[in-house]
């Protein structure tokens, strides 16, 4: 159960339920909105759920916002941790393969979850609560990226091939989510081309490979 500033944790599985639907329906809201589109009568409707059942868990619409955003992430980060898990289709791979397909698959998950990155993203810059949450997801994401390409560390010849891996994460991490928050105007002039992510991945290929 989340331990979200500002949630009233329920005690019976009728109220769990109940919060999980309101969770559900806040992220839907969240994410086609944003921070200051959602209103907790909207969620209201999207979870079938009444105004007292919000307020008696949630202090105010910042903490309810901030459970969505736990709820989210938690969804976001378990599957990224499936799609860094040990597999006979990362074993196949050449070391660069590897590294450009690990670079991709970060690329793809954010993608795939634009709308709810792009209000996390949003939000986070002014909430320093759900920065905070985020960062510990986000050294989670890293984490899995990072044990899943130091198979490979043989590979790398950076002297400190974590730091160099943890390295790349961060690099690939920080452009694909700018610009999954801001859109292709916001990129500098030539920087990542037409094709931001197979661009991002080489890049990273060659921070990894290349002897410092």
């Amino acid at each position: 159960m989340l331990a979200t500033p500002g949630l009233r944790p329920p005690l019976q599985e009728r109220s769990r339920r109940t919060l999980e639907r309101i969770l559900e329906a806040g992220t839907e809201v969240f994410a086609r909105r944003g921070y200051d589109g959602l209103t907790i009568a909207e969620v209201c409707r999207e979870a079938s759920a009444s105004a007292g059942a919000v307020y008696s868990r949630f202090e105010s619409k910042d903490a309810l916002v901030r459970a969505v955003h736990e709820h989210a992430m938690s969804d976001m980060l378990q599957e990224v941790e499936r799609i860094y898990a040990p597999g006979e289709h990362w074993d196949t791979l050449s070391t660069s393969a590897l590294v450009e397909y690990a670079v991709r698959s970060l690329a793809a998950h954010f993608r795939a979850h634009a709308p709810i990155v792009r209000s996390i993203v949003l939000r986070a810059a002014v909430d320093p609560l759900m920065r905070t949450s985020g960062a510990q997801s986000t050294r989670r994401m890293a984490d899995a990226f990072t044990e899943r390409l130091l198979v490979r560390a043989a590979d790398f010849p950076h002297p400190d091939p974590e730091e160099a891996v943890r390295a790349a994460f961060g690099m690939a991490f920080e452009a694909i989510s700018w610009d999954v928050a801001f859109g292709a105007e916001f990129r500098s002039a030539g920087a990542l081309g037409p094709a931001p992510d197979e661009r991002l991945a080489a890049v990273c290929r060659m921070v990894l490979l290349t002897p410092p």
